[in-house]
């Protein structure tokens, strides 16, 4: 294989969410590139990945797909426009109807080279950019990462990147039945927003031994929807509980896409809670964790890695919960070629708090041992 196919194949297995983007037209300055993925997991049962698995505990079979479009065009010297349209498609039989195709990814923006770009529409915040180097795992990562999946809309980001300093600026605007990641008291963490805004920074340096080593901090904050008398009446299905949550996470890493990989994270989000006595807990939470990944892969595509998770939810007042999740997850991937990966994974509890689930509402499941066996096709 040559060494440009071979650094193709690695770069997926460090960042399996990019796909390798095809041009279909580029011409004076206007191009579209298309690219996407088809992938079927087997999860064990218990892992609450599908539909029947979180509603009978069932091993199962799960079939997705992913479709997106990268859009660029020149208006002037100075300034160029860019749009980004990721669609996600489900099994297409459990039921959920028009979920099944739903936007993961909407964007339009301005890039204005050396002075940064901009962008609006839906995404994660700028705190992703923070704790994202230890999100390697194809199913079972992200224990401690709350923002890991906040893709909202409404939201507007300003990058700018250069001699190695990477700065992120996001502002999110008022919009309703988002995901929060954390709000465990809510129907299916969602949330409806009021305004929100968050900061990143970071540092990455040239390589030493083996790799590149990158310092990243960033914060997060976001407002919700309610009133102290919805609140306290528990209206709006329990997402008046809400009033805030303020975050921030930092991460180190080392190593690059080919040999040694190795990073650590920390994150704290703080939710501060409305005195509603009909909700299951009514006093303020904070949510934080660590997570620590060590990764090597070798040059014909395969990749082992693996490392430890820990999550502590601590709720205020006499009497309420202080529990802690901790589990170790490891993994082995073959990337056979550019476009085929094949992947087992398995995560197992070494030392989660008995009821932790429960805690949680049932969004976790950190009291279980659990696999995946799993077959994608990148286009």
């Amino acid at each position: 294989m040559k060494k440009t196919l071979i650094a193709l194949a690695v770069a997926s297995v460090a960042a399996a969410s990019v796909a390798q983007a095809a041009t279909v037209y580029d011409k004076d300055g206007t191009s579209l590139a298309v690219y996407g993925r088809v992938q079927s997991v087997i999860y064990s049962a218990d892992t609450g990945n599908t539909g029947a698995q979180s509603e009978y505990g069932d091993n199962s079979l799960d079939t997705s797909a992913r479709l997106g479009l990268d859009m660029r065009t020149q208006l002037a010297p100075w300034v160029a426009g860019f749009a980004k349209a990721e669609w996600e498609a489900a099994n297409g039989d459990d039921g959920e109807g028009p979920d099944d195709f739903n936007g993961r990814y909407l964007w339009v923006g301005l890039d204005f080279g050396q002075f940064g770009s901009v962008k609006f529409g839906k995404f994660e915040d700028a705190i992703k950019y923070a704790i994202a180097p230890t999100d390697i795992y194809e199913d079972f990562g992200c224990v401690a990462q709350l923002g890991n999946d906040d893709r909202r809309a409404g939201q507007v980001m300003y990058e700018w990147s250069g001699y190695g300093v990477d700065v992120k600026l996001s502002g999110q605007t008022a919009n309703n039945n988002q995901q929060v990641d954390g709000a465990y008291y809510a129907d299916g963490e969602d949330l409806d927003i009021n305004a929100g805004g968050a900061i990143a920074l970071g540092y990455t340096s040239p390589d030493v031994l083996f790799g590149p080593i990158s310092v990243k901090a960033g914060y997060s904050y976001a407002q919700f929807q309610q009133s102290d008398e919805a609140a306290y009446a528990g209206l709006d299905g329990g997402k008046a509980s809400y009033d805030e949550y303020n975050q921030w996470a930092a991460s180190l890493s080392w190593g690059s896409d080919v040999g040694f990989y190795t990073a650590v994270m920390y994150s704290n989000r703080d939710f501060t809670m409305y005195d509603n006595r009909k909700a299951t807990y009514n006093d303020d939470y904070a949510v934080q964790g660590v997570e620590f990944v060590l990764r090597y892969t070798f040059q014909n595509g395969m990749s082992v890695f693996g490392g430890y998770q820990w999550q502590n939810v601590d709720m205020d007042g006499t009497g309420n919960p202080d529990v802690d999740a901790s589990v170790v997850n490891l993994e082995f991937d073959y990337q056979i070629t550019p476009n085929f990966k094949v992947w087992t994974e398995a995560r197992w509890d070494v030392d989660t708090d008995e009821g932790y689930d429960d805690v949680t509402n049932g969004v976790t499941n950190y009291e279980e041992d659990v696999y995946s066996i799993g077959a994608r096709y990148t286009f």
